[in-house]
C-alpha cells in the first residue's frame, strides 16, 4: 500500500497521459474491448484518471471510495463487463504506467501496482456478480413473458438479424458456428421463445439448458462471447420491434439474458473442467 500511495503524485501529474496510453494499448491488443466503451463519455480517459488517482491516494482507506466503487460496478454491469475483461485492463494499465513513468516504475513498484489493481478488481468483480444476480426482478420476468407472443410471430426475423449484426460487428464469432445447422436462426428463435414463456419456471428448461451448455463447450464458446450476443440480440429486437421496444422491455430482456447467461456460464465452466 505504501509503495502505491507514494506514487500517487507522479500518477496524478501524468494521469491523463497514462489513461490515454492505456486505451491505446487495450484497443490495439484487445480490439473487442472497444465496443464496451461505445457509450462512454468523450472524456473517458479523464474519468478513469480521476478514479486511478483517487484509488492511489486512498488505498489505505477504501471506505472513502465506497460510493465511487458502487457507481463503477453499476456502470460495468450496464455495459456487460465480465471478470474476463479485467486482465485486458490490468495488462494495458500497468503497461501504460510503465510507458509514461519510465524508470520510476521499478520491479517493486510494478509488483505493488499489480497487487493493488487485482485487489480492487476483485472487489468490483464481487460487487458486479451480485448486481447481475439482482437484475431480474419479478416485474421484469412478467415483461419478458408478455413479449412471448411477439417473439413467436417475429422470432426468426429477430435471430436472423441478430446473426447478421454479430457476424458484422464480431467476425470472430463466425468460427463458433462452423458446425451449426443451416436453420440455426430457427433453433435460437425456439430457444428464446421457450425462455420467455418459462422464465418463471426454469425447471421446465433444464434439459434444454444442459444441451445448450454442452453445445457451447463443444464449439469453444467462452464467457467473453456473451456480451457480443446480448448487444446484437437487443439491437435486433429493437429493429424488429421498432417503436414498441420501450426502455422497460429492453431493460427486462437485458436482465433476463444475463440471468440465463450466468446459469450457462456456470455450467460451462464445470463442463470445461471435466
Amino acid at each position: 500500500m505504501a509503495i502505491v500511495k507514494s506514487t500517487a503524485p507522479a500518477i496524478k501529474a501524468n494521469s491523463e497521459k497514462i489513461t490515454s496510453r492505456m486505451y491505446e494499448r487495450m484497443f490495439g491488443k484487445f480490439p473487442y474491448a472497444k465496443p464496451l466503451f461505445k457509450n462512454a463519455p468523450k472524456n473517458q480517459p479523464q474519468v478513469l484518471a480521476r478514479s486511478i488517482v483517487g484509488y492511489a491516494e486512498n488505498i489505505d482507506n477504501l471506505a472513502a471510495l465506497d460510493a465511487v466503487l458502487e457507481r463503477i460496478a453499476v456502470h460495468h454491469v450496464e455495459t456487460s463487463i465480465l471478470p474476463e475483461h479485467y486482465p485486458w485492463v490490468g495488462e494495458s494499465l500497468l503497461g501504460a504506467i510503465k510507458d509514461i513513468l519510465g524508470d520510476a516504475i521499478t520491479d517493486e513498484v510494478n509488483d505493488a501496482w499489480t497487487q493493488a489493481y487485482w485487489y480492487l478488481a476483485n472487489v468490483l468483480i464481487e460487487k458486479e456478480k451480485q448486481l447481475y444476480k439482482e437484475l431480474l426482478t419479478d416485474e421484469k420476468k412478467k415483461i419478458v413473458k408478455d413479449t412471448a407472443p411477439f417473439l413467436k410471430e417475429n422470432g426468426e426475423s429477430i435471430t436472423t438479424r441478430m446473426y447478421e449484426i454479430m457476424f458484422t460487428n464480431y467476425p470472430d464469432a463466425k468460427k463458433l458456428f462452423n458446425k451449426a445447422p443451416k436453420d440455426q436462426n430457427k433453433v435460437l428463435a425456439r430457444s428464446i421463445i421457450g425462455y420467455a414463456e418459462n422464465i418463471d419456471n426454469l425447471s421446465a428448461l433444464t434439459g434444454a439448458i444442459e444441451r445448450i451448455a454442452a453445445n457451447h463447450v463443444s464449439t469453444n464458446v467462452k464467457p467473453i462471447h456473451y456480451p457480443w450476443v446480448v448487444e446484437c440480440l437487443l439491437q435486433a429486437i429493437s429493429e424488429v420491434l421498432g417503436d414498441k421496444m420501450t426502455d422497460e422491455i429492453k431493460e427486462a430482456w437485458f436482465a433476463a439474458y444475463w440471468f440465463l447467461a450466468d446459469i450457462l456460464m456456470t455450467r460451462e465452466k464445470e463442463l470445461y473442467a471435466q
